[in-house]
């Protein structure tokens, strides 16, 4: 009697283990698997950053990375690239601003020869690194009409892509998608503590990121047990200030995971 009762007890306790590691990714990654470095605009490459490109992306995986920001366009013709935008960044990598087909994208001369990337692309670099996560910064007004389309070209991998919201009223138009995981950005909009932390205790997210200039120690309070990242951080120093105030990590173009002190 009292072995079948342990028995039951034991099937019992296995049954609930297993309904919770079904939650969700989110759940399950512990706060010392938790990044304390995200690749910025895909990573500097040779000294060059924000440049989205299959060498950045290339050496920022070599380097430790599994979680890396990208920055997401529309072309002319309405198709997904890798750029961070069609001003300075088009006038510094492809030698004139404006945009550009998906075609006149991906033939344009490069600065330093970098590969350029559209959705398809960056779909085959996710399926030759299944332990990397994607994190997206839409450049589009429209974040959801974007991603909705990005999931469709990606496929199985979009399980892997964290998207970047930039507004309250987004989240639901972004989690209705069926991506797993969400991550708001404040960098768009004013926004006070009081409301941060009121919209993050009803609302699941994967974590919070703010610019280092708009880090307070209240900010870091309202955020509970959200993760906080600062984007972009190139100076230790920085880090260092806000790590015991609640910081849990940073956006950076030249950390690397493998040289990192603090893991």
């Amino acid at each position: 009697m009292k072995k079948s009762f342990f028995i039951l007890l034991f099937l019992i306790s296995a049954l609930s283990f297993s309904s919770c590691g079904a939650s969700g990714r989110s759940e399950q990654l512990e706060a010392s698997e938790r990044p304390q470095l995200i690749a910025h605009a895909g990573g500097a490459i040779w000294g060059f950053r924000y440049s989205n490109s299959l060498e950045a992306l290339d050496e920022a995986y070599k380097n430790g990375f599994r979680y890396i920001e990208l920055d997401l366009e529309l072309t002319s013709d309405g198709e997904i690239v890798l750029i961070h935008d069609w001003e300075s960044m088009a006038e510094r990598m492809l030698f004139s601003e404006g945009v550009r087909t998906r075609e006149e994208f991906l033939s344009s001369p490069v600065f330093m020869s970098l590969t350029l990337l559209d959705a398809s692309g960056l779909r085959r670099w996710m399926d030759g690194h299944k332990d990397a996560y994607i994190i997206t910064d839409v450049k589009q007004k429209d974040n959801a009409a974007l991603l909705e389309k990005l999931k469709s070209i990606l496929g199985g991998a979009s399980a892997r892509i964290i998207p970047q919201i930039y507004s309250f009223d987004e989240y639901e138009a972004v989690t209705s998608l069926g991506y797993p995981d969400v991550i708001l950005t404040v960098y768009r909009i004013g926004i006070e503590s009081e409301e941060l932390g009121a919209f993050i205790k009803s609302h699941k997210l994967w974590a919070v990121t703010v610019h280092c200039s708009r880090l307070t120690e209240e900010l870091l309070n309202a955020a509970g047990e959200t993760p906080v990242y600062a984007h972009t951080v190139n100076t230790l120093g920085d880090f260092e200030a806000w790590r015991p105030l609640g910081l849990d990590g940073v956006y950076t173009d030249y950390f690397s995971p493998e040289h990192w002190p603090y893991n």
